[in-house]
């Protein structure tokens, strides 16, 4: 297939919808999305999302509110981005594996007036629902029977009248809040505009997702890699979408097979699993042309292994909510365990705790400037000046540069875990563990894993008397943290280091796990 070139869009009307739009004129016979057996072309694929913005601002919705979206990688998740964009209105996905408290921070924080959801993952905010009052409008998908108040999610799809005079769009307009864990308790809400979004989608179209490529999205649509990176580049790069709803290794090998998919970009684990099922029960994966990996480091065993079973190696990439892609392997030319050279049109620095470049080959703090860079954190202008310094984006990460501009990756300065590509804050994990009454010290840290990258490990010291056990704390966190945030290990000791000044030690936990795993 030729590579279509991209439609002119003219500046004052610069947007996700008009990028999208433009491929719909090219392209409208085309596929764009695929989820099981169903399927729809551009053209019914514009004319649903459509019908659901006119419905959303038919329902009061207005440019700006924000819309809040608790669903898998399932249809309704795919059309319901795209009506609310087009209705003007701020996307707000929230991650499936959150409990409660943590979805109701969410909810209160953004101000979301609209909730779509599905309902096994709404049991988790019927509890505290009539406690928000700006969450004015709820929709749900299936065919059950809804609660007073509640609307089908079908409603959206049908015509109405509003969908005839959607609103104008500028590309400084917020399109989504991406919320995720940082340093802080609680999540801070990444704001990108239509304009860093689609400089993202730009960005993806020059690591090949183009209109030739079938890509498969098994990442979460509730992160920046499977909205932002996969979903959308591919909807505003004239490519053709396979939704899968969750990893389970074998449906990925199925749909690579049925679908010829080309392209995906995922986490480690995916990849660890898909060489595993690929060795165990073998399909037809020739059609597999490009596999990004990012959200933490591939072993040069994971990439020998899957190379093996898919075919092809695994390209790995670096960047985050706030701003993605910053680096990648060029296919062809990747040095496995580097994170790549930086990607066209991101100027990179690394720096020293004085923002000082470092020296070539020192480690020093990752900095960027780039179009893809978010417009800041939501109702957070401390933490949005924090974070951009003299003009630079500091993203909290370290690495190295070698003489031929690739990156090494060398740890982080924030304190965050990522487990899985998930980042979990170790606040947030102390705070459930100190709710206990039994607790009384706890520090939160992340022990290396070979599958996980990082496992969560909790260091407590008890109340007096009190005779918890690592299942007791556990069973008490787990209705009240997301299942990947929760203590796999839970180590007891009289009292926990503290520095000078009377804070946790987490430096010194971490450099007894290490002396641990030397010594295993």
């Amino acid at each position: 297939m030729t590579q279509l070139a991209s439609p002119p869009v003219q500046k004052e009307t610069l947007s996700l919808v008009a990028g999208f739009r433009g491929w719909l004129d090219r392209t409208p016979d085309k596929v764009a999305v695929i989820c099981g057996d169903q399927s729809w072309t551009y053209a019914e694929f514009n004319r649903l999302t459509d019908a659901l913005a006119g419905q959303l601002l038919a329902a009061g919705i207005q440019p700006g509110d924000r819309v809040a979206f608790h669903l898998f990688n399932v249809p309704e998740l795919a059309l319901g981005y795209m009506g609310c964009l087009k209705a003007g209105a701020i996307a707000v996905p929230i991650n499936t594996r959150l409990k409660g408290p943590e979805i109701e921070y969410i909810l209160r924080h953004s101000e979301a007036t609209c909730y779509l959801g599905q309902p096994d993952l709404y049991s988790e905010v019927a509890e505290f629902r009539g406690q928000l009052p700006e969450l004015r409008r709820t929709y749900l998908t299936g065919s059950g029977r809804l609660e007073d108040g509640m609307v089908p999610f079908g409603e959206l799809l049908r015509p109405s009248a509003a969908c005839r005079s959607l609103p104008s769009l500028t590309a400084d307009q917020t399109a989504a809040i991406l919320y995720t864990s940082g340093t802080t308790a609680h999540p801070k809400g990444v704001t990108h505009s239509h304009e860093t979004l689609l400089q993202t989608t730009r960005a993806m179209g020059r690591m090949q997702l183009d209109a030739d490529q079938i890509v498969v999205i098994v990442s979460s649509m509730a992160h920046m890699v499977g909205f932002g990176m996969l979903f959308l580049s591919s909807l505003l790069n004239g490519a053709t979408v396979v939704l899968l709803p969750w990893i389970e290794p074998l449906a990925v090998l199925q749909a690579i097979e049925r679908h010829r998919c080309t392209y995906t970009f995922g986490l480690p684990i995916l990849f660890h699993t898909l060489a595993q099922a690929q060795s165990a029960t073998p399909h037809d994966v020739r059609s597999g042309r490009f596999y990004f990996c990012g959200g933490d480091s591939v072993s040069p065993a994971l990439q020998e292994a899957f190379e093996r079973a898919m075919g092809r190696g695994v390209c790995e990439a670096y960047g985050g909510t706030e701003a993605v892609p910053l680096t990648y392997n060029r296919p062809g030319r990747a040095r496995v365990g580097s994170i790549g050279q930086a990607a066209e049109g991101v100027h990179l620095r690394l720096l020293d705790v004085q923002d000082r470049d470092v020296s070539p080959g020192e480690v020093g703090e990752i900095c960027i400037q780039s179009p893809v860079r978010m417009s800041g954190y939501w109702r957070d202008p401390a933490a949005t000046a924090m974070a951009n310094r003299n003009g630079w984006f500091h993203t909290g990460d370290l690495a190295r540069c070698d003489a031929d501009g690739y990156y090494w990756f060398a740890g982080r300065s924030k304190e965050i875990i990522i487990r899985g590509g998930s980042n979990i804050s170790p606040q947030e994990v102390e705070a459930v563990l100190l709710a206990h009454p039994g607790v009384r010290e706890a520090a939160v840290i992340g022990r290396p894993d070979p599958v996980w990258g990082e496992i969560v490990v909790a260091y407590v010291a008890l109340q007096t008397g009190f005779k918890g056990t690592e299942a007791t704390l556990i069973e008490f966190a787990r209705p009240r943290l997301a299942a990947y945030k929760l203590p796999e290990h839970i180590v007891f000791l009289d009292t926990l280091p503290k520095g000078p000044t009377g804070k946790l030690n987490r430096r010194a936990l971490r450099e007894a796990e290490r002396a641990c795993a030397k010594r295993a």
